[in-house]
């Protein structure tokens, strides 16, 4: 069975999306997205051309509750398609990717009822390497359906990279080859919320619940904490036990994000990026209020979300999955839709990764799966580089790596493959629909690096 590419990235059995003006109703989103500049160079500088959604907001958070509808609608004022995502929501299919073509009369209608509680993000998953590094994404923070106790002040921290020269014009070419092939875009400019070295003012009346959000292309973000011991509470919208952010600081690779705990700090704290050993300082917590510790117990952790429990992994179905592309990574040839192509027609279509020799949808799907299956999608990377990848529509849990069994992993929607490493993951296909694998650098997913797999109905 081969997939049409606009149904697997649409994540709809058919193109049955809502294309039509939607009038706004209250208590409804509209996100419109749109050109606009920003001072990536600090203020006063020249201003960097950017996409943004609610370009008159500072950065993009949107906030929903669990178990209660969220709706809205897109608009795309660009000159080009958008397919945009709901990174990590646990959503329908036909809602989760939703494809948004340009003008009024285009706007697209969404209404979905997130099960899950957590930090999440949206932006584009094709395309991704201009649209995404030109700064159209956001985050969506969905609260708990019971209020928590104690309440908390939420603080979103979205990071990212930009390629521009000291006069804040982008450089290189969107879409190269040679940098798809090799790290991707890595920019040499930092922002935190859309802003250059921002000040954000935060009150301790309140435990401190920091939102952060890599949104990179493709840097890692080492973050580092000056002033404050931040504990980790939630990685990529999933509840783990409380755990100390140590002085070498917290590792986000693309897309992933985490939520951090903070009781105790000094008046003003540092949060810093660790580049090559060069620590670099991209926002500034200014702090009023007193030291609240008392608030939150020692043994405190946030609700678990509805996730299905793993049944009996000895007999869980397996799934293997390579890894080939990039600079030095093997791959040979691959197939593009029904046709299989050698390296240098690949490199024409602007392809140089695959899953299991597929590069990219509308080819034969990964897998296929009956909903409320045991998978183990065992994964072995043939390149030399980190291959941060994301599941949609699911969380997984990592049961293994290069043999060596993990215990203690929690869900997650990102898992990060070791360059020339193997990696187990576990899941239950409890999400019916068309759904996608993919890397989370965004130029790997431009250049071939995402492949379809369903889940049915059928039990």
């Amino acid at each position: 069975m081969n997939f049409n590419r606009r149904d697997v990235i649409a994540g709809a059995m058919a193109l049955g999306l809502p294309r039509f003006a939607v009038a706004q109703v209250v208590g409804e989103i509209t996100l419109t997205a749109e050109k606009s500049a920003m001072p990536i160079v600090g203020r006063g500088g020249a201003k960097t051309p950017a996409w943004r959604f609610m370009k008159e907001q500072p950065t993009c958070v949107l906030r929903a509750k669990q178990g209660q509808e969220f709706k809205g609608r897109i608009i795309n004022h660009l000159d080009q398609e958008i397919w945009l995502h709901w990174f990590g929501v646990r959503g329908a299919s036909t809602q989760m990717t939703l494809n948004v073509l340009p003008g009024d009369a285009n706007a697209v209608a969404f209404a979905f009822t997130p099960p899950d509680a957590g930090t999440f993000w949206f932006g584009p998953m094709t395309h991704a390497s201009q649209q995404r590094d030109m700064g159209l994404y956001g985050m969506l923070i969905v609260e708990e359906a019971t209020p928590l106790v104690p309440a908390f002040n939420d603080v979103p921290l979205i990071f990212d990279d930009w390629m521009v020269d000291d006069q804040g014009r982008q450089r290189g070419k969107f879409g190269d080859l040679e940098t798809a092939i090799g790290d991707g875009r890595l920019g040499d400019w930092f922002t935190v919320n859309s802003t250059f070295k921002s000040k954000i003012k935060v009150t301790l009346d309140k435990p401190l619940r920091l939102r952060m959000l890599n949104a990179a292309n493709a840097r890692t973000m080492n973050i580092i904490f000056k002033g404050a011991s931040p504990q980790v509470m939630a990685l990529d919208g999933q509840p783990v036990a409380l755990k100390a952010v140590y002085e070498n600081g917290l590792k986000l690779m693309p897309g992933q994000r985490a939520d951090l705990l903070l009781t105790e700090m000094s008046r003003e704290v540092a949060v810093a990026l660790d580049v090559l050993d060069d620590v670099t300082d991209v926002v500034f917590l200014q702090v009023s209020g007193v030291n609240i510790s008392d608030q939150v117990t020692s043994g405190f952790k946030l609700p678990d979300n509805p996730v299905a429990v793993l049944g009996d992994l000895t007999l869980a179905r397996r799934i293997p999955i390579e890894i080939e592309g990039g600079a030095k990574g093997g791959l040979q040839s691959a197939k593009v839709g029904e046709v299989t192509l050698d390296m240098r027609g690949l490199l024409e279509k602007g392809l140089a990764w695959a899953f299991n020799g597929i590069a990219s949808v509308g080819g034969p799907p990964l897998f296929e799966a009956k909903k409320g299956e045991t998978l183990i999608l065992e994964f072995s990377n043939k390149t030399s580089f980190p291959q941060p990848l994301h599941i949609h529509g699911h969380v997984w849990r990592l049961i293994e790596t290069d043999g060596q069994t993990i215990d203690s992993s929690g869900w997650t929607d990102t898992a990060v493959v070791p360059g020339l490493s193997t990696a187990k993951l576990a899941f239950i296909s409890d999400n019916s629909g068309l759904w996608v694998l993919q890397s989370l650098i965004a130029e790997r997913v431009d250049a071939g690096l995402i492949g379809a797999f369903s889940v049915s109905e059928t039990t």
